[in-house]
C-alpha cells in the first residue's frame, strides 16, 4: 500500500506556512510585523526548550519531510500564528526558514509536535535546523538544534 496519499493530504491539510530566506529579495517579508519594544523579548535563557526527535543524524530522507520536534513551550504563543508574533518557530534548511502555524503543527502527546512539509533542498547532504527567533526574525542562537540529513531523490509512485 501507498503512503503518498497520507503524506500529500498531511501536507494538504499543513499548507500554506510562511517561509523567509536570508536572500536580500526576500527581506521584505519582515516589514510588516511592528518591531518589538526594549526589553520585550524574552532573554534566551527563558525560552523553551526545544529537541528534535526526528529524523535522527545521518537519516535518508525525501524531499518531503516530516520532522518531529519537542518542546514544553506554548506554541499558540509561539509561532506566526500568535496573536501577537514575538518570538517564533523557525525549521530551516539551506538559508530558508520555514515559520509554520500553530494550526499546521500536529501535536502528538505531551510536548511532542509533527510538521510536515516539502524540504526545500536537492539530494545530497543538508542540516536541517530547529530554533526559536525574536520579533524581527533574529535567530535566538542558544536554541538551535540540528540534525544532518541525506536528501535522496524521489523514487516515483
Amino acid at each position: 500500500m501507498s503512503k503518498k496519499p497520507f503524506v500529500v493530504l498531511l501536507t494538504s491539510l499543513l499548507l500554506p506556512f510562511t517561509t523567509f530566506s536570508a536572500e536580500p529579495a526576500h527581506e521584505h517579508h519582515h516589514e510588516h510585523h511592528s518591531k518589538p519594544a526594549a526589553g520585550e523579548e524574552p532573554a534566551p535563557n527563558e525560552v523553551p526548550a526545544l529537541r528534535i526527535l526526528m529524523p535522527t543524524e545521518g537519516s535518508k530522507v525525501g524531499t518531503q519531510l516530516a520532522i518531529v520536534f519537542e518542546t514544553p513551550g506554548d506554541l499558540r504563543r509561539l509561532t506566526m500564528s500568535a496573536p501577537k508574533v514575538g518570538t517564533h518557530l523557525h525549521i530551516e534548511t539551506d538559508g530558508v526558514s520555514l515559520m509554520p502555524v500553530n494550526d499546521q503543527l500536529i501535536r502528538l502527546g505531551g510536548d511532542k509536535y509533527l510538521f510536515v512539509f516539502d524540504l526545500p533542498a536537492k539530494a545530497g547532504s543538508h542540516t536541517l535546523k530547529v530554533f526559536w527567533a525574536d520579533g524581527g526574525h533574529k535567530t535566538i542562537e542558544s536554541t538551535i538544534q540540528k540534525v544532518n540529513v541525506i536528501v535522496e531523490e524521489d523514487g516515483g509512485p
